[in-house]
C-alpha cells in the first residue's frame, strides 16, 4: 500500500488568520524533522492565493513583505528537499484585502465555480504559475479543491487541464457538508483508491483526462467528537495547535450531525484525529485498497498529532510513503 501524507498549506479563514510564523513556518519545519527521521517525501498543496495577495498588499505594510518572503523561501526549500509542490485553490484571496493592521476576509465567492469561465481560466493559471515560479516546472500538475468544493466540477475542467493539471485529491468517499459556503457531496464515490473521470470526480471514466486519487475516509461516531472537543479543551499543551487563527465556522447543521449521528471524515495527521491514522490504514490494507491518502494542516498540528504521525511511520504500517510523482 502506497501512503501519501499531503499537506494543505494554509493560513486560517475565520475572524482570525493566524500569524504566518504559527499557521505555516513553525509547524511545518516541525512536521519535516517528524518526516526527515523516516526518510518520508510530502506533497504540500499551497494556497497560491495567499502568495499572491501579499504581493499585491506588501505595499501597504512593511510586515506583509516579510511574511511574502518567508512563506516563498519555505516553499523553494520545501521543493530543493524533494517534496512536491500541489496546487491548492482558495478563491476567496481575489476578493479580501488587508485593511488597518489585518486580513479583511471575503468568503462570498469562497468556490472557485463562483467566478466567471474568464475569471476561472485566470485565476488557474495564475496560481499554477507562481507555485512553478517557485517549485520548478514540474510542480502544481495535481489539484485539490479549497475546501473540499470542487462540485460542480464542469465549469472548471478546462481551466484545470490547459493549466497542466493531471491528477486531482480532493474527494473523500461519503464525505459532505451542507453549508452554503463550503458544500460538496461525495456521497456515490467509486469505491476504489484510485480511478479516472473527466466531466465528474464521482464518476469513473477509463478515458478521462483527470485522475481522482481520494483522500482516505473512515466512518466516525458521535462519542470521538465528543472526546475531541473535550480534548481540545482539557487536553493541555501537548493537544493545543501550532496555529494561533481561527476557522470559518460550520454551517448547514454539519457539527450538529457530528455530534449526534455517525458522519465520515477525512483521515488526518491534525490534532486529535490522528488519534486513528493506524486503524484507517489497517482497514484500507483490510479492504485491499492500494492508495492511502493522510490529509494535514501545517496550522493544526498538535504536538499530539506528531507524536502520533511519528510512530505510524516509525511502526512502518504506513507502508511505502509515496508522492504524486508516482502516479503523473
Amino acid at each position: 500500500m502506497n501512503t501519501l501524507l499531503t499537506l494543505d498549506y494554509e493560513v486560517f479563514f475565520g475572524r482570525r488568520t493566524g500569524t504566518v510564523a504559527r499557521t505555516l513556518l513553525e509547524p511545518t519545519e516541525a512536521l519535516l524533522k517528524v518526516a526527515g527521521r523516516h526518510g518520508a517525501k510530502m506533497a504540500f498543496f499551497v494556497d497560491a492565493g495567499f502568495i499572491l495577495r501579499l504581493r499585491e498588499e506588501m505595499k501597504k505594510a512593511p510586515a506583509l513583505r516579510a511574511e511574502h518572503d518567508a512563506v516563498c523561501r519555505q516553499v523553494e526549500r520545501l521543493a530543493r528537499g524533494g517534496h512536491e509542490i500541489q496546487l491548492h485553490i482558495h478563491p476567496h484571496w481575489e476578493d479580501s484585502r488587508w485593511e488597518a493592521g489585518g486580513w479583511k476576509i471575503d468568503v462570498s465567492r469562497y468556490a472557485l465555480h463562483a467566478f466567471e469561465p474568464d475569471a476561472i481560466r485566470d485565476i488557474v493559471s495564475r496560481y499554477s504559475g507562481v507555485l512553478r515560479e517557485l517549485a520548478g516546472p514540474k510542480s502544481a500538475y495535481a489539484y485539490r479543491a479549497g475546501g473540499w468544493v470542487i462540485q460542480p466540477f464542469g465549469k472548471l475542467r478546462g481551466a484545470l487541464r490547459d493549466a497542466g493539471v493531471t491528477i486531482d485529491s480532493t474527494v473523500y468517499a461519503g464525505g459532505r457538508s451542507d453549508g452554503a459556503t463550503q458544500p460538496y457531496d461525495f456521497h456515490g464515490a467509486p469505491p476504489k483508491s484510485r480511478w479516472r473521470f473527466d466531466a465528474d470526480p464521482l464518476v469513473e471514466d477509463e478515458q478521462g483526462a483527470f485522475l481522482e486519487v481520494p483522500i482516505a475516509s473512515r466512518r466516525l461516531r458521535p462519542d470521538f467528537f465528543w472526546r475531541f472537543a473535550a480534548v481540545k479543551k482539557l487536553g493541555g499543551a501537548k493537544h493545543r495547535p501550532f496555529g494561533d487563527g481561527a476557522a470559518i465556522a460550520m454551517e448547514g447543521g454539519d457539527l450538529l450531525r457530528k455530534l449526534l449521528t455517525p458522519t465520515t471524515s477525512v483521515v488526518s495527521m491534525d490534532g486529535y484525529k490522528s488519534s486513528f491514522l493506524d486503524e484507517a490504514a489497517k482497514d484500507y490494507r483490510r479492504r485491499g485498497l492500494e492508495d492511502f491518502v493522510v490529509i494535514g494542516h501545517p496550522k493544526a498540528l498538535t504536538p499530539f498529532s506528531l507524536e502520533r504521525l511519528d510512530a505510524f511511520l516509525g511502526s512502518g504500517r504506513a507502508g511505502r510513503v509515496a508522492t504524486f510523482e508516482a502516479y503523473a
